[in-house]
């Protein structure tokens, strides 16, 4: 039927709020030079996938296909998705590798009896505790599994598919936008290896690293 959501389409709309809240920041630039403005808004809206022969390589490699939001994220931004999981750790499928043996590092750390199962893809890492991930597993959407050091013997599921994960990381990002815009929001200055962020009605600043602004 035509009027049947696909995977493209459930992607393009990610995209299109992604873009949207680049438009509508919380923030202004003060003392920064134009030229660190203009690389910090292009990363806010630069998409990047990875090719139908690498995504495929790596199915073949495992034994399964991904569900079909999961590959369109891939193809179309899993490399390079704006701002979308800012602060954790995560790449497409050319990370494929190190993710997954740095989610298996994670559980060894803290000697969890729990295995990663072979199909599994990372999406992200948070601050070396915890990891989300997707299994091949196929059909048009699939559940998002969480393991976390607090219990290292097992995963949980935390969404019923990839799109509900992803729906709730840019809900996040949109409220978390209104809030700030509606307190005044705050000033950012951005510098070669970093920038500050200060929030006038508090009067207090906020240092990050040019890594940290970068994920």
């Amino acid at each position: 039927m035509s009027g049947e959501l696909t995977a493209d389409a459930v992607v393009e709309e990610w995209k299109s709020r992604l873009i949207a809240l680049a438009r509508t920041p919380e923030y202004v630039f003060v003392d920064t030079p134009q030229e660190l403005i203009d690389r910090h808004r292009a990363r806010l809206t630069t998409f990047e996938g990875c090719t139908d022969a690498e995504l495929e390589a790596v199915e073949k490699r495992i034994g399964g296909r991904f569900p079909e939001v999961f590959r369109q994220y891939l193809l179309q931004m899993g490399e390079a998705c704006g701002d979308l999981f800012r602060g954790s750790d995560r790449g497409g499928i050319r990370c494929f590798d190190r993710l997954c043996d740095d989610a298996r590092e994670i559980v060894e750390d803290v000697g969890g009896r729990w295995t990663l199962p072979p199909d599994a893809a990372i999406v992200l890492t948070h601050q070396g505790y915890t990891f989300d991930y997707v299994r091949a597993v196929g059909g048009f959407d699939g559940p998002v599994l969480r393991w976390t050091d607090g219990s290292p013997d097992e995963d949980i599921q935390i969404a019923a598919t990839f799109a509900h994960y992803v729906d709730a990381q840019l809900r996040l990002s949109e409220r978390n936008n209104r809030t700030a815009r509606e307190r005044g929001g705050y000033c950012l200055v951005l510098y070669p290896g970093g920038g500050q962020r200060f929030y006038s009605a508090r009067n207090s600043a906020r240092t990050f690293s040019a890594a940290e602004n970068q994920r």
